[in-house]
C-alpha cells in the first residue's frame, strides 16, 4: 500500500511546476532512488548529490561543520541546495526563471551501519524555498530496525517534507515505533526577505522589514557583523562610533558570508528580532566589504582590528594582491572609511598601532584608542557559555 501512495505522491510532484536540488549524506538516498524511478523525474530533479565523505560535504558547504549530522548542517545544506537550484535553472531557462517554484533539500542522517554507533540513530531534513525554511528531525529507536527499514522511514519522511513544501496533500505513512516523534518547525519569510534572497533588492531594513515593505535612508555609519548574538560589546561600539562620527549607527547582517554558511529564514528571524527600539539593522546579500561599499557608498564602516586585517588579506580577492589593491582603490573612490576598534584576538590584545596594513587601507582608517574601548567579549564565547 505504501508503494502505491509513494508512487502517486511522486507522480504529482513530477507533474507540478516545482524543480528541486537535493543533497543527502548517504542516509536518505532511498528517497532519491524512488524519485528517479518514477517516469517524469527529469521535469523535477535538477540535481541530486550524495556527499558521502566528510571532505565531500565540506566541499559542497564551503565550510567545515561543527557536527556533520545536525539541524544546523541540514539547514546549511538546504540553503546551498536552493542557491544551486537557482543557478541550474538560470542556465536551463535564462529568460524564464521561476524562482518561486524552486526547492532545496538537505538531509543529514546517522543510521545503522556495520559498526555500532555510540550516538543516536537520527535524521534531520531541511527544506528551503523562496518563502519558507523548514526542518524536521527524528530520533530512531536504536537497534530495533535493520538499515533497510531505517532508510525507508527516512525516505518517507523526506518525500512527505517535499510534499508539504510544494502543496501536495498526499502523505506516506511513517513506520514509527512507540515513543518516536517527528519534530517539525518552519519559518515563513517576510516579502522583503524573499526579494533579498532572490536578488530583487539589495538591502532590507529591520525592524521595518519585520513589519512591512518600507524605504529607509542609510544614515552614514554601518556596523557589519553576524550578531549571533548581539551583545553589550556591540552596543558600546555603536555608542562610541556615534559619538566620534556624529551620526547614528546602522547595523548590517549579510545573509551570505565568505567564511560561514548562508542564513536561512530561521536565522534571519532570530537575529532580526534583536534590533528593536532605536536600533536599526540592514539585511543584505553583500558578504564582502567591497559589495557593501557599492550598496552603501560614502559609508563609515565600524570594524574590529581582526576584521580590518582580513580586509587586507589577498585570500578574500581570489589570492590576488592586484585585485585587493583595486578593491582598496574602489573604497577610496567611494569615499568609504573604517572606524577601527581594538580587539582581543586569540588572547592577544590588538590595537590599530599593532597592525600591519597596506598604506592604501591604513589611510582610510580612523583608530579608536584602547582608552576609549576595551571589552573582552565575543559572540562565540557567549554561544559556548564562556561569558
Amino acid at each position: 500500500m505504501n508503494d502505491t501512495i509513494t508512487h502517486h505522491l511522486i507522480r504529482q510532484l513530477h507533474r507540478s511546476p516545482w524543480r528541486m536540488t537535493a543533497v543527502v549524506t548517504g542516509g536518505g538516498s532511498e528517497a532519491l532512488s524512488q524519485l528517479l524511478s518514477v517516469p517524469g523525474a527529469s521535469d523535477t530533479v535538477l540535481e541530486a548529490i550524495i556527499p558521502y565523505s566528510a571532505a565531500s560535504l565540506e566541499d559542497f558547504l564551503h565550510f567545515k561543520p561543527t557536527h556533520y549530522c545536525s539541524r544546523a548542517t541540514a539547514q546549511a545544506m538546504a540553503m546551498r541546495s536552493f542557491f544551486r537550484a537557482r543557478e541550474l535553472q538560470s542556465r536551463i531557462s535564462p529568460t524564464d526563471i521561476d524562482d518561486m517554484h524552486l526547492v532545496g533539500i538537505g538531509c543529514s542522517a546517522s543510521l545503522r551501519s556495520l559498526r555500532p554507533k555510540k550516538g543516536e540513530h537520527r535524521v534531520h531534513i531541511a527544506v528551503q524555498t523562496a518563502t519558507t525554511s523548514s526542518i524536521a528531525s527524528l530520533v530512531l529507536t536504536k537497534d530495533t530496525r535493520d538499515r533497510g527499514r531505517e532508510e525507508n522511514v527516512v525516505a518517507a519522511l523526506l518525500l512527505n517534507r517535499l510534499a508539504d513544501a510544494t502543496g501536495i496533500s498526499d502523505r506516506i505513512p511513517l513506520d514509527l515505533l512507540p515513543g518516536e516523534r517527528v519534530d517539525e518547525t518552519a519559518a515563513v519569510a517576510w516579502p522583503s526577505w524573499t526579494e533579498l534572497m532572490l536578488g530583487q533588492r539589495y538591502a532590507a531594513c529591520v525592524p521595518r522589514a519585520l513589519e512591512e515593505n518600507t524605504t529607509e535612508d542609510f544614515r552614514g555609519v554601518l556596523f557589519p557583523g553576524a550578531f549571533n548574538p548581539l551583545h553589550e560589546g556591540h552596543i558600546r561600539m555603536a555608542e562610541i562610533a556615534e559619538k566620534l562620527t556624529g551620526h547614528p549607527v546602522d547595523f548590517e547582517i549579510s545573509i551570505e558570508n565568505v567564511d560561514k554558511p548562508p542564513l536561512d529564514f530561521f536565522s534571519i528571524q532570530s537575529r532580526a528580532r534583536q534590533f528593536d527600539g532605536p536600533l536599526r539593522c540592514w539585511l543584505t546579500r553583500a558578504p564582502t566589504f567591497l559589495e557593501k561599499s557599492k550598496i552603501f557608498p560614502e559609508a563609515t564602516f565600524v570594524v574590529g582590528a581582526d576584521t580590518i586585517v582580513r580586509i587586507a588579506e589577498p585570500r578574500y580577492y581570489d589570492d590576488s594582491p592586484q585585485l585587493r589593491d583595486a578593491a582598496l582603490e574602489e573604497f577610496r573612490q567611494q569615499n568609504c572609511r573604517f572606524l577601527v576598534f581594538p580587539r582581543v584576538v586569540d588572547e592577544d590584545f590588538q590595537a590599530f598601532e599593532d597592525l600591519t596594513l597596506p598604506p592604501a587601507l591604513a589611510n582610510l582608517c580612523q583608530p579608536v584608542p584602547a582608552s576609549e574601548f576595551r571589552m573582552d567579549i565575543s559572540s562565540s564565547e557567549i554561544r559556548s557559555g564562556g561569558k
